[in-house]
């Protein structure tokens, strides 16, 4: 085990061809500490135990508990909860799309413009500064990320001419090239299936009951490993589903997370529009139990809870860490079965296939050399 608490992904080499990955996630199972205080001491907690995504992890933890039965315990309105989220989620995505992306591939972050939107989503106060925020981040979407794209009056015909538009303008344009020069990133085999919506109730029925431990560190939906996050929510979308068909699934999540982007300055603009799913659901998981379903920047994330009077009895909490790291998942399942011409363009490629889906713990990338090869 790895007794510092970073998840360490190891990539077994043969040659020049990486066969196996391995995945070391010690990441202590955090609702354990929820176990015997009240609801009221649970709730206040939760954001405490997670450096991402606090916001989601409080918002989750209340819907689970209100499900449940708690009593004096009320969800804030809906609007505010989809205002919340959309808030969270988008600073996840402005980091991940304005620095960590184009330092990947050289390119310049653009540190000054991702402060300047970090600190307006830290201070806002309304309905109209959330719709002006709104507005300008899509703004952003159209002029500073995929300029390319949006200057065309049709979409792309051929996977050369998307790499054409790609590099007319925009620091993500720019990575979305590199990832596709890169060459196909698609696993020759399967891909693991895309982590289907799902109402909290038909969770509910699925799980039967406040999930295990285990199931929480490798959770399966139907027996197998899925893949959750913004691939799972826009495969259909017009851009996305040409990158899958043409075997490009890592830049396929790189234009999906643009595409979310988009979606939650929509929702800072307009919560709970009707053309867009909600963001959180809950539903009752047996007597004095419940569960919620919140979707965040990085999937789904589920919490459960049975009630024993006021305090909490039994807690778990299904991350989208586990689901995406988990030994059978996306990121095993496609980062071995390639050739690499030399040690840096393997590790760029785990870099990108890590970054793509977004851990939300910390991890390091070692590459391995089977023995004997």
């Amino acid at each position: 085990m790895n007794p510092g608490g970073t998840m360490r992904l190891v990539a077994r080499r043969q040659g020049r061809r990486i066969v196996h990955v391995e995945v070391d996630n010690p990441r202590p199972q955090a609702a354990r500490v929820l176990v015997g205080r009240t609801v009221e001491e649970a709730i206040k907690l939760v954001p405490t135990l997670f450096s991402l995504c606090s916001h989601a992890q409080r918002i989750a933890a209340t819907a689970a508990c209100v499900a449940a039965g708690a009593a004096q315990t009320e969800r804030p309105e809906a609007w505010a909860e989809e205002r919340e989220l959309a808030t969270e989620m988008t600073q996840e995505h402005l980091w991940r799309l304005m620095l960590d992306w184009p330092t990947l591939f050289g390119h310049a972050p653009r540190r000054d413009r991702f402060a300047e939107l970090h600190r307006r989503l830290a201070r806002l106060v309304d309905a109209r500064a959330a719709y002006e925020l709104g507005g300008d981040i899509l703004d952003l979407v159209a002029v500073e990320l995929l300029q390319g794209f949006f200057m065309a009056t049709r979409g792309p015909s051929s996977l050369r001419e998307f790499v054409e538009r790609a590099r007319r303008g925009g620091t993500i344009g720019a990575a979305l090239g590199d990832l596709i020069e890169m060459g196909s990133s698609t696993p020759k085999e399967e891909a693991v299936p895309l982590l289907p919506v799902l109402a909290a109730g038909a969770w509910a029925n699925e799980l039967g009951g406040v999930p295990s431990a285990d199931f929480c560190a490798t959770p399966t939906l139907f027996g197998k490993a899925h893949e959750t996050g913004v691939l799972s929510r826009h495969a259909g979308e017009l851009m996305v589903r040409g990158l899958l068909m043409h075997r490009h699934r890592i830049a396929a999540r790189l234009f999906a997370r643009v595409v979310d982007l988009s979606e939650c300055a929509s929702r800072l603009r307009h919560p709970l529009a009707s053309d867009m799913a909600k963001l959180v659901d809950a539903a009752p998981l047996g007597e004095h139990a419940g569960l919620a379903c919140v979707e965040t920047a990085r999937g789904l994330l589920m919490h459960a809870v049975r009630l024993d009077g006021d305090r909490i009895a039994e807690y778990a909490i299904v991350a989208p860490t586990e689901w995406n790291f988990h030994a059978e998942g996306p990121f095993v399942r496609e980062g071995c079965g390639w050739e690499a011409e030399s040690d840096e363009a393997a590790l760029l490629r785990l870099k990108a296939l890590a970054l793509s889906l977004d851990p939300c713990v910390e991890y390091e990338i070692a590459i391995e050399d089977v023995a004997g090869a």
